[in-house]
């Protein structure tokens, strides 16, 4: 079986502060880990065709043992003084425009690990698998990165399986296989997100008030919210068909292809008629012509309803003024402090008992 062509970009700053320096000392072993096939394709080994690590001025005293590793190192510094003050770099921004020039400039890879827990790159995993590449990403279990990666990218690493690769050994082949064993790899135990009773009790409520549409398929529904929560979390860029294929595949009534008699596209032509029906029961999802057959979903973020006001209150008039005024008579004595009654014309002030 050919071996799976993969490029291997390191966020330093980011892998060193979630492992510390066992990234450097355990090199050669989680090197071999993920040339054994950790986290590929039907457990494919691989072979790493590009490796480029980026980190801050700090970390170049590791340089030496990733370079005889066969990587790239990339010092990328800060420009600011602020940034350089606070011990940041540009290393996000350096790893985004490789990543993007590897993958539009025709090179020959079938994956692109990119070895960082930072939720900045989602957008990036979205750009490389709307084409024809397999995105490996990384997720801490103690934070939301691995779910959200699990949301967007095809495989994702979690902390504890990496830590697992810093001491990995490759087995000894047995007599009867072609290669070693796959490693082993460490079950993932996510730590829930803390949530207030206030919080968990608001979504809740708004779990259960949502109705479902008249005239519409319950499976048309839940499709339109499933893509619903995976394209709102990047308001206006594209959600790639791979991701949303993901994202229905778990729903009994899809399948992308005729299968045990159920009809492909949850009933529809193709793709492309599929979401633009699910655009109808989701207004927020937005469906544009990409081509021939093909589409570009986005998520765009509605308006929210003004706020409705009660009927406006009659302006009360004012008074009329001049020697035209209607006068007011008292029916009583006037106390202390009160007004006296306006006189009637040919009558002087004070008159009255």
């Amino acid at each position: 079986m050919a071996r799976v062509r993969s490029v291997l970009l390191v966020d330093f700053d980011n892998i060193f502060g979630a492992t510390g320096e066992d990234i450097v000392t355990g090199l050669p072993h989680w090197l071999l880990w993920l040339e054994d096939g950790a986290f590929s394709k039907d457990n494919r080994r691989r072979r790493l065709v590009e490796k480029r690590v980026y980190w801050n001025l700090q970390f170049d005293m590791y340089r030496p043992p990733f370079e005889a590793a066969g990587f790239t190192a990339f010092n990328c510094r800060a420009l600011a003084k602020r940034k350089i003050s606070a011990g940041k770099s540009s290393a996000d921004i350096v790893m985004t425009m490789d990543a993007m020039e590897l993958s539009m400039n025709g090179s020959k890879f079938d994956e692109m690990i990119l070895l960082t827990t930072d939720s900045d790159f989602v957008p990036l995993v979205n750009r490389i698998t709307a084409g024809t590449h397999r995105v490996v990403a990384a997720g801490k279990e103690t934070d939301p990165t691995y779910e959200t990666y699990s949301q967007h990218a095809d495989a994702v690493i979690h902390m504890a399986a990496l830590k697992a690769g810093f001491g990995y050994e490759r087995a000894r082949r047995k007599w009867y296989r072609l290669r070693s064993a796959p490693p082993d790899i460490p079950a993932l135990s996510l730590v829930k997100e803390r949530r207030s009773a206030f919080m968990s009790r608001v979504r809740r409520d708004l779990d259960a008030t949502e109705a479902v549409q008249e005239g519409v398929a319950p499976e048309l529904v839940t499709a339109a919210k499933r893509v619903r929560e995976i394209a709102e979390r990047l308001p206006d860029q594209p959600v790639s068909k791979s991701r949303i294929i993901k994202a229905l595949t778990g729903m009994p009534e899809f399948v992308p292809a005729y299968h045990g008699g159920v009809k492909p596209w949850l009933g529809h032509k193709n793709y492309a008629a599929m979401m633009r029906r699910l655009a109808q029961v989701e207004p927020g999802l937005e469906v544009t012509n990409a081509g021939k057959n093909k589409v570009e979903v986005t998520w765009r973020e509605r308006p929210k309803p003004a706020r409705e006001t009660g009927p406006a209150a009659e302006p009360v008039p004012e008074p009329a003024s001049g020697l035209h005024a209607a006068p007011v008579r008292l029916t009583e004595e006037a106390g202390p402090g009160e007004a006296e009654a306006p006189a009637e014309p040919g009558e002087r002030p004070g008159a009255r008992a």
